[in-house]
């Protein structure tokens, strides 16, 4: 029995020198190992920045874009205050899951933003800026249609509210 406990012993006092060796002292552990940034989340595609250039492509893959009703137009006009009244730079015609450069006659609503928000957007915002927009009065609505038809006609969109500050 005496011969058992020994080998246990002596194989204990191996693996445990074995192991003090192979295993490297605290300082010399790498903290951050291959330079990797650690965000908390993965980031597949890293945000772009808007412009007037790329807003269309941008935004016609937006969700809220996509979820407009079929037969519904919606204009966004960008402004600025540069003299001192308000001047229009560039307006967008939106329908669902599209968006061009242009002007509507009569679109079903039209959503009036100031373009300094444009120095702040990206890919990943869209949300975020209509919220701020909205809760600094630098963005209006409008439409020719009376409440309760334009609640009907965009009674799909009503998820996505919140995005506006609603």
């Amino acid at each position: 029995m005496n011969k058992k406990i020994l080998i246990s012993v002596i194989m204990v006092l191996v693996l445990g020198a074995l192991a003090i060796t192979l295993i490297p002292e605290e300082s010399s552990r790498e903290i951050n190992p291959g330079n990797k940034v650690i965000t908390g989340r993965t980031v597949s595609n890293p945000a772009t920045d808007i412009t007037y250039d790329n807003l269309p492509n941008f935004l016609s893959r937006n969700a809220v874009i996509k979820d407009i009703p079929d037969n519904n137009k919606i204009l966004l006009q960008f402004y600025n205050f540069n003299s001192g009244s308000r001047e229009y730079e560039k307006s967008f015609i939106l329908t669902k899951g599209n968006v061009e450069e242009g002007e509507l006659d009569n679109p079903d609503l039209t959503m009036i933003i100031h373009s300094k928000y444009l120095e702040d957007w990206d890919s990943r915002n869209f949300c975020t800026i209509m919220s701020r927009a909205n809760k600094n009065g630098d963005l209006s609505y409008s439409s020719e249609l009376s409440t309760a038809k334009l609640l009907w006609k965009f009674k799909s969109m009503n998820k996505h509210k919140s995005c506006f500050g609603m």
